[in-house]
């Protein structure tokens, strides 16, 4: 899971997440048959029936997961599960008990032959100011479902499928009845031929919850890049962005992966299932993406930017080398109910964010300049948590909420741990290898089925790369002691240097926020009273000018996230137009954007001695 914030008041998540392990068959007897009707949809509820295999004893227990694996989030899925009944074969009702809203007992179990369920949508329930979900356990977007009948459906399993007790590694065979125009993207294999319907088999739960699938009206595309095809499914709530817009970049940024990774990365189908929120206030809100191992769903907000996709699957699909090819027990044999959490963030999220970062440069698709600063901006961001902590502890009690502000990290600092331990590796081996050559010897060591003993990765790792690796984890993972950056890019021939950073938002500069509502708090109103923001001054925007349209979406004066997230992360000199109103009368403005731009601590190369180990780092 990743998360980013906005400076001050203008908050908003953007967050990642990790998955369990390949689906397959199923063998039919004794699986857990499940019917999923997105036809007969019942005021934003599907109804979902279980058939089991046959159950022993007088009682068994089935149960929706609490959380589910890389979210680092209590969900408790069960709350939205209702009028829950069970039957047996003859179709008289059987005992059934809620002990808490994710556990339901049935009696007698012998004689259990169906069980029948009402599911509603998450997206309904979220809640923009607490994004976590630590007040009101808000479900990450990615993470949960949407219901709008014969539109839209987002079918995180997690929501819709649960699991007998101790029987988590029985198959599964989940039929899903679907309107004949929906299409369902998805990275698994639909062994029925019926347009209206779907059958997919799958050997574990663990692998049902690692499978989304998204039903909307046909708007995809796909492709193959080296044997693997890449999926993707698209729908906008304001119709404003098709898939086929996405292909180029996408496709561009998919082969520039695959070139990085060689042979480490063997994925047949990858999907990526993508929701496009209106902003509404009663649309989804979690913007970001939750990774599961051949797929990805992710959230995005109008209006869309083929840059938006890129920077998440990018991200995303790194994930295929940890957690899928080398994770812990913890993770492979992961408790839905009572987890216990691994210790090793810094190596799932912080490698693959480094390395979501370090093939651009790599592979030709930014400057070097321009990878310096990513990581700078890290080295910032990071100051803004605890910098002595150590992070096997933090990832080890990750869900304790005296932690649980510091997760964020794993993608500041966690990734520059990865850039130094790969810079440790590339100093040790002068250039010959780094951290990509490490997780493919770990690859080999382990790989999807062989998960490994949580202690035992540091020391494995200190086996592999050397002792000057082990001895950097040792300090600054496990003992929490914090790093001096500029010695490590220092080996490399990098030199601190202040660098102009562009701000993240059009609506802030040197810490003041040039927006404010009316006095009526009824119209959002340009605050440019000083004359001082390069955005504002180039399009001609007043000071008090409301705020109407941006882009062409409607401003909604209800929702001032709205607003900020249309002036977020914009590109210097892209084209631009917002409507005011000024005294009375709408106004056009139309223009490029204009960045304001604020002195930070940034890198540049500076030492002729080190180049050839540079060079190695971000081109070997």
């Amino acid at each position: 899971m990743k998360s980013q914030f906005l400076p001050g008041l203008l908050l908003t998540a953007i967050l990642y997440s990790c998955a369990g392990s390949k689906p397959g068959p199923a063998s039919g007897s004794r699986a857990v048959e499940v019917g999923i009707d997105l036809v007969n949809v019942d005021a934003d509820r599907v109804r979902v029936t279980i058939t089991p295999p046959a159950q022993t004893g007088d009682v068994t227990t089935y149960n929706f997961p609490k959380i589910i694996p890389g979210t680092y989030a209590i969900a408790d899925y069960g709350r939205y599960v209702q009028d829950i009944q069970a039957f047996d074969k003859k179709g008289k009702a059987l005992r059934v008990t809620r002990t808490d809203s994710n556990t339901v007992t049935i009696s007698p179990a012998k004689k259990l032959a169906r069980i029948s369920y009402l599911v509603g949508d998450t997206f309904d329930t979220e809640v923009e100011s607490d994004p976590f979900g630590e007040n009101n356990k808000t479900i990450f977007s990615p993470a949960g479902t949407n219901i709008e009948a014969g539109k839209h459906f987002l079918l995180n399993m997690a929501g819709f499928v649960g699991y007998f007790s101790g029987q988590t590694e029985t198959p599964y065979r989940i039929t899903v009845s679907h309107p004949e125009t929906l299409y369902g993207t998805t990275a698994l294999i639909d062994t029925d031929n019926d347009t209206r319907k779907d059958v997919f088999q799958i050997p574990r739960y663990p692998d049902v919850i690692d499978n989304p699938v998204m039903y909307a009206a046909p708007d995809t595309f796909s492709f193959k890049v080296d044997g693997m095809e890449v999926l993707l499914g698209i729908y906008s709530q304001r119709g404003k962005t098709h898939a086929s817009a996405l292909k180029p970049d996408l496709e561009k940024m998919m082969r520039a992966q695959k070139k990085f990774l060689g042979k480490i990365n063997d994925t047949p189908k990858y999907a990526v299932l993508t929701y496009i929120s209106s902003g509404a206030a009663d649309d989804a809100k979690g913007i970001g993406a939750l990774e599961h191992n051949a797929s990805t769903t992710a959230v995005f907000r109008e209006p869309m930017k083929s840059k938006d996709l890129i920077h998440v699957i990018s991200h995303e699909f790194f994930h295929t080398i940890a957690p899928l090819k080398i994770h812990s027990k913890e993770i492979h044999y992961f408790d839905f109910n009572a987890p216990k959490m691994s210790q090793h963030l810094w190596f799932y999220e912080g490698v693959t964010e480094y390395f979501s970062n370090l093939f651009q440069v790599n592979q030709g698709l930014i400057g070097a300049d321009a990878f310096y600063d990513l990581m700078a901006k890290k080295v910032e961001q990071s100051q803004s948590y605890s910098d002595s902590l150590s992070f096997t502890e933090m990832s080890r009690n990750i869900l304790d909420p005296k932690l649980k502000p510091q997760y964020p990290n794993v993608y500041e600092k966690g990734a520059l741990i990865a850039m130094c331990l790969d810079i440790v590796i590339r100093e040790k081996t002068q250039g010959q290898r780094g951290l990509l050559w490490l997780m493919g010897e770990l690859s080999q060591k382990y790989g999807p089925q062989k998960p490994f003993d949580d202690a035992e990765l540091i020391p494995v790792i200190t086996q592999i790369a050397g002792p000057e690796a082990g001895a950097f984890l040792d300090k600054h993972v496990v003992m929490g002691e914090p790093i001096r950056y500029e010695d490590f890019v220092g080996k490399v021939g990098l030199k601190k240097q202040t660098i102009p950073f562009p701000e993240p938002i059009v609506f802030l500069r040197n810490d003041v926020i040039y927006i404010k509502p009316d006095a009526s708090r009824t119209h959002v109103l340009a605050h440019a009273a000083d004359n001082q923001n390069e955005f504002y001054k180039s399009l001609g925007i007043q000071d008090n000018d409301i705020f109407v349209e941006f882009n062409g979406i409607p401003v909604d004066p209800k929702n001032l996230m709205a607003l900020v997230y249309l002036g977020y992360d914009l590109d210097e000199g892209s084209p631009i137009t917002v409507k005011v109103n000024r005294n009375g009368q709408d106004v056009e403005l139309k223009g490029t954007v204009k960045l304001n731009y604020k002195d930070g601590d940034g890198f540049r190369f500076g030492d002729d001695s080190k180049r050839a180990l540079n060079e190695a780092w971000l081109k070997n």
